[in-house]
């Protein structure tokens, strides 16, 4: 019995432990283009659920054909670390884009997603 009570404290911590550094990554909560369609972009914006580090994180930026598009530096919005703005060279033409992201969040978190676009015009 004794034993069945220490296993049950040993799952609530380790799933309590669990679930709280899930909930310290930083997370996607928008982003610029929005998957919808819109006119070409000169930039994008991706915001996070927390602040993000500009010179550890990278954007990579690919057409429908998988062929990748050319993109500045990253920044972060001077006044919100948690927006990460990625400027273009140019302008893109109409179809789907696909945006790899990996960032590293102010507390050393990292992270990565993926997110599409369409350009309309």
């Amino acid at each position: 019995m004794l034993k069945r009570a220490l296993m049950a404290t040993v799952a609530l911590f380790a799933t309590t432990v669990l679930t709280t550094s899930v909930d310290a990554h930083p997370t996607l909560k928008s982003a610029f283009p929005p998957v919808e369609g819109t006119a070409a972009p000169t930039e994008i914006r991706l915001g996070f659920s927390e602040g993000v580090i500009a010179k550890f994180s990278t954007v990579e930026l690919k057409d429908q054909a998988g062929k990748k598009i050319v993109t500045g530096n990253l920044t972060t919005d001077p006044k919100d670390q948690k927006q990460l703005i990625v400027p273009l060279q140019g302008p893109l033409t109409a179809g789907t884009y696909t945006v790899n992201w990996i960032v590293v969040s102010v507390d050393t978190h990292r992270v990565n997603g993926t997110y599409s676009f369409k350009v309309d015009r």
